[in-house]
């Protein structure tokens, strides 16, 4: 059995279980082998031309004008012609495995695949032109499915084996969720008979560019491309478009999460706060300001100098309640809280004008107003029976595309004037087992 899991071999040494005061159990423990792709197999110039195929595991997804990217975790890169909302074209699939982010400006597409960064030509949408690859500039992200040894090789997930071991309560091991030994991993049994791996979970000019979700982990800003890993952001130059170059690299806290672009300042999202990042120099961000919560999972959008948080206590992010919190920006030196509101199941989130587009999860889509100061009013319409989970807000057609959670897919929708969100059309995905 094979299982596709956020893998990071380099860290399995660093987990360990709390053992009790007294322990009578035998714990068994099954070995895991990780896949592995070799260096060959994947960084290679060689894209073939391949029609779009099914979405199967939709994650980031992008708007440039009328074209909407999809990535396909895992697989690939999907390209759509999204001119009519109700009947969107598929145009091309490439397959680029372990890409996690993109952005595009001024007709080249950018986007990672595992560690390295990628540049295309969409002058031709349906057949786009490869232009660079920059090695070895980005890190392994594991909420994604993959890490990176030091020869070149990418461990995608973890491979089943028959063996087995059990510990009774005298082994050092013993309380240890997962441990490494001889390169294979060991995971204590839950109580279902299954292999528990929640021990391994974590959590140039300025140009024409295009949209990303309120999720995303790449944005364009001051004519450079920026990337947040699980623990840093990541400058690119762009002054030579065909080609991006990292020129700085700033450290952060663990728990990165999102970074949104609003004039000359970077808003970045993480597990335990909003940070604020200064571009006077775009080529080095310089940190101004974090507002600090308790462990949540944070994306953040901003629209004339109030920000909108969500913060979702899930599993993954901690235990606090749900709520979204506004926020005046005015001073991104010292940003001020000026409305909290309990938001169960709040998740990804825009804005436009007088309204905010919230994904609510099993709840669906909600549309909150907004009065003349940036907080939020009265939720005045719900489009639901949708497992929403991002957005993607184009106030100058009035659509909106939302990304759903796991299986949901995508849908697509026109908004009145008031908000009010009209169904166009869905983008379904394929059967996985």
């Amino acid at each position: 059995m094979i299982q596709r899991l956020p893998v990071l071999l380099l860290l399995v040494l660093l987990f360990s279980g709390c053992l009790e005061e007294e322990c009578n159990e035998t714990i068994t423990y099954i070995g895991y082998e990780p896949i592995v792709l070799a260096e060959s197999e994947w960084r290679n110039n060689s894209f073939p031309e391949l029609a779009s195929e099914s979405v199967c595991n939709p994650g980031a997804f992008y708007v440039y004008g009328d074209l909407l990217f999809i990535l396909d975790q895992g697989e690939g890169l999907h390209i759509l012609n999204n001119a009519d909302n109700a009947n969107p074209r598929p145009l091309k699939f490439i397959p680029i495995k372990g890409g996690y982010g993109l952005a595009v400006r001024n007709g080249i597409l950018y986007v990672n695949q595992y560690i390295d960064m990628l540049a295309f030509d969409l002058s031709d949408p349906s057949s786009p032109e490869f232009l660079s690859r920059t090695e070895d500039v980005l890190v392994s992200n594991e909420m994604y499915g993959f890490s990176t040894p030091v020869d070149g090789s990418v461990i995608i997930g973890l491979s089943e084996t028959k063996q087995t071991i059990e510990l009774d309560c005298s082994s050092p091991r013993s309380g240890q969720g997962v441990w490494l030994e001889n390169n294979m991993l060991f995971f204590a049994v839950n109580n279902s008979g299954q292999a528990d791996f929640a021990a391994l979970e974590s959590g140039g000019a300025p140009g024409t560019v295009g949209t990303g979700g309120s999720l995303a982990r790449f944005t364009i800003n001051q004519g450079n491309l920026y990337v947040v890993s699980d623990y840093d952001l990541r400058t690119f130059s762009l002054a030579d478009a065909t080609k991006p170059t990292l020129v700085s690299t700033t450290q952060l806290n663990w728990g990165i999460e999102t970074i949104f672009p609003y004039e000359d300042m970077l808003y970045v999202g993480s597990q335990t706060g909003m940070l604020i990042f200064g571009l006077d120099d775009p080529t080095a961000p310089e940190h101004l300001s974090t507002l600090e919560h308790a462990r949540l999972c944070d994306p953040v959008v901003v629209q004339n100098d109030i920000a909108y948080v969500t913060m979702w206590g899930g599993s993954e992010c901690g235990a606090q309640a749900d709520q979204l919190v506004v926020v005046d920006v005015s001073d991104p030196r010292a940003p001020r809280e000026v409305q909290t509101v309990p938001m169960p199941n709040s998740h990804g989130l825009g804005v436009d004008g007088d309204k905010l587009f919230l994904c609510a999860g099993w709840e669906g889509l909600k549309v909150f107003e907004l009065d003349e100061n940036g907080r939020l009013g009265n939720q005045q319409y719900v489009a639901g029976d949708f497992n929403a989970k991002d957005v993607i807000v184009l106030p100058a057609k009035r659509e909106l595309i939302v990304l759903g959670w796991e299986q949901s897919g995508i849908r697509q929708y026109d908004y009145s004037p008031t908000g009010e969100p009209q169904y166009a059309g869905s983008i379904n995905v394929c059967e996985t087992e």
